[in-house]
């Protein structure tokens, strides 16, 4: 969800009244458990989540942890930056904890809205990108995105990659990966 900061808590600095802010699906973690503190929030088993557990984009007003808010520039509408408040934070936590780096090789397996994110900054970190997805569409649209080849889930890349990341619901993928 996207809004302004009307109100601060009795703890809470980081954002001024007035200020254009983004609150992300993940909500909150507990900030203590394993995953937690080895940056693997989204395993916490203790997290709260945005418009299922909390209010979110229908309510008027909301509540969030400021750790958990995130500062929005200017010159995006609200519709564009949306997205990446959900997809697009997936798509770049992954893509981060991936480990490749500039110049290196990335498999994107499952390409739908977080792959489609990543690949765009992948592409800007020189990072060449592998699509691999059942849907013909989805491989045209990682073609269009800059990826070096894109192929369904029964065929392989070309090249060795240095890293992947898994988007699809598909558990018999990680073997192939």
């Amino acid at each position: 969800m996207v809004g302004v900061v009307e109100e601060n808590g009795a703890y809470a600095s980081r954002f001024q009244l007035g200020a254009r802010v983004g609150i992300p699906w993940l909500h909150q973690t507990c900030g203590v458990c394993e995953y937690c503190r080895s940056m693997r929030e989204n395993l916490c088993e203790h997290a709260v989540f945005t418009g299922w557990m909390v209010d979110g984009c229908y309510a008027e007003y909301a509540v969030a942890p400021e750790d958990f808010v995130y500062a929005l520039p200017e010159g995006f509408s609200d519709l564009h930056v949306v997205p990446l408040l959900c997809a697009g934070i997936i798509g770049f936590r992954s893509l981060r904890l991936s480990g490749v780096r500039p110049g290196g090789r990335l498999a994107m397996y499952g390409f739908g809205a977080a792959a489609h994110v990543a690949i765009q900054v992948a592409r800007h970190w020189n990072i060449g990108v592998y699509a691999i997805s059942r849907d013909p569409r989805h491989r045209k649209l990682a073609l269009d995105l800059g990826a070096v080849w894109a192929g369904g889930s029964d065929d392989e890349p070309p090249e060795k990659v240095d890293a992947t990341m898994i988007f699809a619901p598909d558990g018999e993928l990680v073997k192939d990966a």
